[in-house]
C-alpha cells in the first residue's frame, strides 16, 4: 500500500508568499516598462519647457464674527491659450467668438484707444501714445494712419471692414497683455452657463480656445459698507508698470479701493504653475503642475456686519424721512469705534453704493455723490461736540474749577470788534450745566483763555486735525488757527479763538475723527489708533497669520476728576439736556454732546456719544449734512443703541452680538 506524503503547511505558506511577491514585483516592473515608460522618455528627452502661472483663489473677507461679507464664487472665462493656437487662428477664432457674444450681448476684451466706428477717432490721450509706441508711428500719426497700419500688422486685408475693427482691438490688447504661453489672453469673463457649453461644442476645431474656471467676488449683501469693503479690478496701464515685477500677470485683478486694496497682500494668495513641455516641432508633449496654487488669507474686520446693517438703514431712512417732510439733507455718516481698543464696528455713509452694480454710479449725474466716503474723508464741523475737549483743556489748565460759574449774559463782549452771542441766556454755568445746556458763552470765556494754541494741542492729543492710523486712507480734517489761516492766505486775529471754541471758524473733521476723539475721553484721556483689522487666518483657518493688538498712540494725561467731571456734563446731556428727547428714559445710560454746526445753506447736525457710561464700551459718531436739529441724528443714535445692548442673535451665525468667534 502506498503512502501518500504529508505537506509541510509552513512550506506550503511561505512558496505562496513568495509567488505573491514575485507578482508585485512583476507587475510593478511592467509598469516602470510599459505603462509610464512614455512619462519618464518626455521627462528625459531634449524638451523645451515653459511656464505658465495658476492664478490663486482670492482670499475672503468676513465681519469680527466670522459673518461672509466678501467670497468667491465659481464662474466661466473664454481664454486664448498660446501653448496650442497657431497665429493663423487668431482672426477666424476672434471673428466666430465675438459674433457669438454679440448674440448675448456681452462684452469682450478690447483696449483699443480709438472709437468703433469711422470715421475713427482716438478716445484715450495716454493709450493714443502707447499705441503709435507700439506701431512704430511718429506722434503726428492720425487715427486712420494707425487704422491703416493694424490692417497690414494683423493682416486683415480679406477680412471685412465690418470685423476689422472687432479684430484690431482684440488682437492689440493680446499685445498689450503679452500673449504667449505663459500669458494666456482672457477674452471674456463671467459668461453664462449656456454660452460656455456653446463655446465648448462648438469650437473644438480651433486649437487654444478654453474655458477656464475661475473665481469671481460675490457679496453675502452686496449693499453692506461697500466704501469700507472696497472694489477689486483688472490692473491699469499704471498699475502694471509698478505690479508686472510682483508676479502678477495682465490680466490680474487686484484691490483697487477699501479693504480689498488696503488688505490685498493677505488676500492676493500664492499662485500656483503650470509647466508645458514643446518638441522640437513645437508641440506640446507633456503638461504638469508643477506648483499647486494656495489661496488667499481670510481677512477678518472689526466690523460687526448686523450692527453696520443698522446704523446704515437707519440713516438712510431717517434721512429720506426727513427730506420728505421738506428738509434738503444732502448726505451723512455713522461711525461706531471700540472704546478700548480702536476697532472701528461700524463705518456707515448715505448716500451710498451697490458694489455688484458699480457701474450705475460712475455717471456725472448721480446726485449728492454717493461713492465719496463720507466717513473717512468728508470734513464736518464739529459745532458744539467740540466743547468737551475745551472743558478738558480748561481744567486740565487750570483755568477754570468743575464747580466755578460763568454767568451768561448771551453776548460775549471782551473784544471790541468781535462779539459773537449764545443761543439762549443761561445765566450761571459750571462746566456741567455749560456742557448739557451746550452753553457758548462759558466756552467763549474758556476757550478764550486757553488760547488757541493750547487748545490745539489738546484737540490733537484726543485724535481732532491729526490722522486717526485707519488703514484706508483718510483726511486728517482741519485745525483752525493761525497756521490753517497762513496755509489758506487769510488773516488770523484772537477774536477767531472764541468762534474756534465751539467748534466754528475753520475746525472740520471726519465722523471717524469724531468717534476716536470720543473714545478718547470715554476711556480716560488715551487716543488708540483705528483699525478696521481683527485678525487674519489661512483659508483653511486652521493657522493665524495676524491678530490685531490695540495700539496707543497719545495720551492727554489728564487728571481723574478733570474726566469724570467731563463725562458727567456729557452725561447730563443726554438725561436732561439736548439728547434727552432720546435717551433720557433709556435702560442702558449713555453720554453725549449735540452740535449744530453753521456751513452753507441749513446748518449741519453733529451728535457723538459714548456707552455705557459706567464703563464705556462703545463710542458713536454722527454727522447729517444740513440735518439741523437732534432730530436728523437722535433716531438713528437709538436704533444703534437697541442693536447693540438688545439685539437679538444673528440667525446666519447663531452667534450672540459682541462675541468673537475663537
Amino acid at each position: 500500500m502506498r503512502v501518500k506524503k504529508r505537506q509541510n503547511p509552513r512550506l506550503v505558506i511561505l512558496t505562496a508568499l513568495m509567488l505573491a511577491i514575485f507578482i508585485v514585483f512583476g507587475i510593478r516592473a511592467a509598469d516602470f516598462q510599459v505603462v509610464t515608460a512614455d512619462d519618464f522618455a518626455l521627462k528625459n528627452a531634449h524638451l523645451t519647457a515653459i511656464k505658465t502661472k495658476i492664478t490663486a483663489t482670492r482670499g475672503e473677507i468676513v465681519d469680527r464674527y466670522g459673518r461672509p461679507i466678501a467670497t468667491n464664487r465659481d464662474g466661466y472665462s473664454i481664454v486664448f491659450n498660446s501653448a496650442y493656437m497657431k497665429k493663423a487662428q487668431y482672426n477666424d477664432a476672434i471673428i466666430a467668438l465675438t459674433d457669438l457674444l454679440k448674440m448675448y450681448d456681452i462684452e469682450w476684451t478690447d483696449q483699443l484707444p480709438m472709437t468703433d466706428t469711422a470715421p475713427f477717432q482716438f478716445n484715450d490721450e495716454n493709450g493714443e501714445m502707447r499705441l503709435k509706441k507700439k506701431l512704430g508711428l511718429n506722434d503726428y500719426a492720425t487715427a486712420e494712419n494707425c487704422y491703416n497700419e493694424m490692417v497690414k500688422r494683423y493682416s486683415l486685408d480679406t477680412v471685412s471692414d465690418e470685423d476689422k475693427r472687432t479684430v484690431m482691438g482684440v488682437r492689440y490688447s493680446m499685445e498689450r497683455a503679452d500673449f504667449s504661453v505663459s500669458n494666456p489672453f482672457t477674452l471674456a469673463e463671467d459668461i453664462p452657463t449656456e454660452l460656455m457649453l456653446t463655446v465648448a461644442e462648438s469650437f473644438t476645431h480651433i486649437q487654444g480656445i478654453e474655458i477656464n474656471v475661475v473665481s469671481y467676488r460675490q457679496y453675502a449683501n452686496s449693499q453692506l459698507a461697500p466704501h469700507t469693503v472696497g472694489t477689486i479690478g483688472k490692473i491699469d496701464a499704471e498699475e502694471w508698470e509698478t505690479l508686472k515685477g510682483q508676479g502678477y500677470s495682465y490680466n490680474d485683478y487686484v484691490g483697487k479701493s477699501g479693504v480689498e486694496k488696503a488688505f490685498e497682500k493677505y488676500l492676493k494668495g500664492q499662485d500656483g504653475e503650470m509647466t508645458y513641455y514643446f518638441d522640437k516641432s513645437g508641440n506640446v508633449v507633456y503638461t504638469e503642475i508643477t506648483k499647486q496654487p494656495v489661496q488667499g488669507h481670510t481677512v477678518f474686520l472689526t466690523l460687526d456686519s448686523q450692527l453696520q446693517l443698522v446704523a446704515q438703514n437707519a440713516l438712510a431712512d431717517n434721512i429720506k424721512l426727513l427730506n420728505s417732510k421738506g428738509q434738503s439733507i444732502t448726505g451723512g455718516s455713522v461711525v461706531i469705534t471700540k472704546v478700548k481698543t480702536g476697532e472701528v464696528l461700524t463705518s456707515a455713509n448715505y448716500p451710498s453704493y451697490d458694489l455688484e452694480n458699480l457701474s450705475d454710479y460712475l455717471g456725472g449725474d448721480v446726485a449728492n455723490n454717493p461713492l465719496f466716503d463720507r466717513a473717512l474723508r468728508g470734513n464736518y464741523p464739529p459745532g458744539s461736540a467740540f466743547k468737551p475737549m475745551v472743558a478738558i483743556a480748561g481744567l486740565q489748565e487750570g483755568i477754570v474749577e468743575p464747580y466755578d460759574t460763568v454767568f451768561c449774559k448771551q453776548k460775549y463782549t471782551f473784544y471790541d470788534d468781535y462779539q459773537p452771542s449764545c443761543m439762549h441766556y443761561h445765566k450761571t454755568v459750571n462746566v456741567f450745566s455749560a456742557i448739557s445746556q451746550s452753553c457758548n458763552y462759558y466756552f467763549f470765556d474758556v476757550g478764550r483763555q486757553v488760547g488757541i494754541t493750547k487748545l490745539n494741542d489738546y484737540a490733537k492729543k484726543m485724535g481732532l486735525g491729526v490722522a486717526t492710523g485707519i488703514e484706508l486712507g483718510e483726511s486728517k480734517g482741519i485745525l483752525a488757527g493761525p497756521a490753517y489761516s497762513q496755509q489758506v492766505g487769510t488773516k488770523w486775529y484772537a477774536g477767531l479763538t472764541l468762534a474756534a471754541a465751539i467748534g466754528q471758524s475753520d475746525n472740520a473733521f471726519t465722523p471717524i475723527q469724531l468717534a476716536n476723539y470720543t473714545a478718547t475721553v470715554a476711556n480716560g484721556g488715551t487716543r488708540f489708533r483705528a483699525t478696521l483689522l481683527s485678525a487674519v487666518k489661512t483659508a483653511t483657518g486652521n493657522d493665524s497669520v495676524f491678530r490685531m493688538t490695540p495700539e496707543i498712540l497719545d495720551s492727554i494725561n489728564a487728571d481723574e476728576a478733570v474726566i469724570k467731571a467731563v463725562k458727567q456734563g456729557m452725561r447730563s446731556v443726554t438725561s436732561e439736556g439736548t439728547a434727552s428727547a432720546y435717551f433720557a428714559d433709556y435702560p442702558v445710560n449713555i453720554g453725549g454732546k449735540t452740535g449744530t454746526a453753521q456751513t452753507t445753506g441749513p446748518d449741519n447736525s453733529v451728535l457723538i456719544l459714548f456707552a455705557p457710561y459706567e464703563d464705556p464700551e462703545i463710542a458713536v459718531s454722527i454727522v447729517v449734512e444740513h440735518g439741523e436739529k437732534s432730530y436728523s441724528t437722535g433716531p438713528v443714535a437709538k436704533a444703534i443703541m437697541d442693536e447693540y445692548f438688545f439685539g437679538s442673535t444673528d440667525p446666519e451665525t447663531d452667534e450672540k452680538p459682541n462675541e468673537l468667534l475663537p
